[in-house]
């Protein structure tokens, strides 16, 4: 997938990310070139530079070709973006989004950002396969385009999951996903929506976008809060967004019984639960990745209608030679919530964002 020349690059290089030349992708068939105008830094992104082996092994053990990248050779992350396709033919010059995904020359397909031969959007180009793209709106800037992936994979899967009506949530984890989570849920009539998050920065988006209780769970209790908030006998959904080792089992002695648990953030280490303590109190558990594709042209939709605020998550920006900086930045979420990447921005430094 390369042979068009060279590109200017943020490089996950062996441990470390660096600017450097690197091949320019070569779109196959069905597939356009395009120039990345903002790329979001995914927490995803954070596991694969910090825990690669883990996020490796999970990838051969669940059989997830599509994560599945060579670690010896250059890695250019990047999957959550707006771009401005270069191609000609009838997308020449459009600015779109689209779903992450290529087919290499095998038909196997790829995570753009996670496959060797597929480079994402910390670069001067990417491949983009024309079935998944989807045209911006003209009002909409690319910068704001760009949290479509993102908070589709929080709206996504509560459409999938379905919270039963008159039932009631608690999101734990108030990122990007956890946040598009908690717009789903107010959206489908779900309350009330507790918000259990640490970072007073994103407990403050939480109530923004329409929870109705947020909780500092190192000062209170969420599932408290949960009880003092919800109806007599009430059902809850338990969506855990943080990905936090231990939180799953946590979760399983805390939750009422029948309560519905959606896993949609991504422990990349090993973890340990009591499975028995599940069991006892019929917990159904739903593990999430995949979501309904027409969720993520619902969520660009809602983004260009101002039915969720995309920007206000925006709180810092960066160019080629400041990813590693906003990567270290992210380690500690009081201070951001998503950091773009612009590959015109001048500079190592961050930008401010919103």
């Amino acid at each position: 997938m390369s042979g068009g020349g060279l590109m200017r690059a943020a490089v996950w290089r062996r441990g470390t990310f660096l600017v450097d030349d690197v091949p320019v992708p070569v779109p196959g068939p069905g597939q356009v070139l395009a120039e990345p105008l903002a790329t979001g830094i995914c927490g995803s992104d954070l596991s694969a530079a910090r825990h690669t082996e883990d996020f490796l092994t999970a990838s051969r053990d669940s059989g997830t070709e599509s994560f599945l990248f060579d670690p010896e050779a250059d890695l250019v992350m990047g999957h959550e973006l707006c771009a401005r396709v270069l191609s000609p033919g009838e997308w020449e010059g459009r600015v779109v989004v689209g779903l992450p995904w290529a087919l290499d020359a095998g038909g196997t397909l790829r995570t753009i950002g996670y496959a060797t031969g597929f480079p994402g959007g910390f670069g001067e180009r990417v491949v983009l396969q024309e079935a998944a793209l989807i045209p911006v709106p003209e009002h909409v800037p690319p910068r704001v385009a760009a949290l479509t992936e993102p908070l589709a994979v929080g709206y996504g899967n509560v459409a999938r999951a379905e919270p039963a009506s008159g039932s009631g949530a608690l999101v734990v984890g108030a990122g990007p996903i956890g946040l598009g989570a908690v717009a789903a849920l107010v959206e489908r009539g779900v309350a009330p929506v507790v918000v259990s998050e640490p970072s007073p920065r994103r407990r403050k988006l939480a109530a923004r976008f329409g929870a109705h209780v947020v909780v500092d769970p190192g000062v209170g209790d969420p599932f408290e809060a949960w009880r003092e908030a919800a109806g007599a006998g009430q059902r809850l959904t338990v969506v855990e967004c943080s990905g936090r080792a231990g939180m799953f089992n946590e979760i399983l002695h805390r939750a009422p019984r029948e309560t519905r648990v959606l896993l949609i953030g991504a422990c990349m280490t090993e973890d340990v639960f009591r499975p028995v303590v599940g069991l006892y109190k019929d917990i159904t558990v739903t593990m999430c990745m995949a979501y309904p594709p027409r969720e993520f042209a619902r969520t660009l939709e809602r983004i260009a209608d101002g039915s969720v605020d995309a920007a206000a998550l925006i709180t810092g920006e960066v160019g080629l030679a400041g990813v590693a900086t906003a990567l270290a930045t992210l380690a500690t979420p009081d201070t951001h919530v998503k950091v773009l990447v612009r590959p015109g921005l001048p500079g190592a430094g961050l930008h401010p964002g919103t």
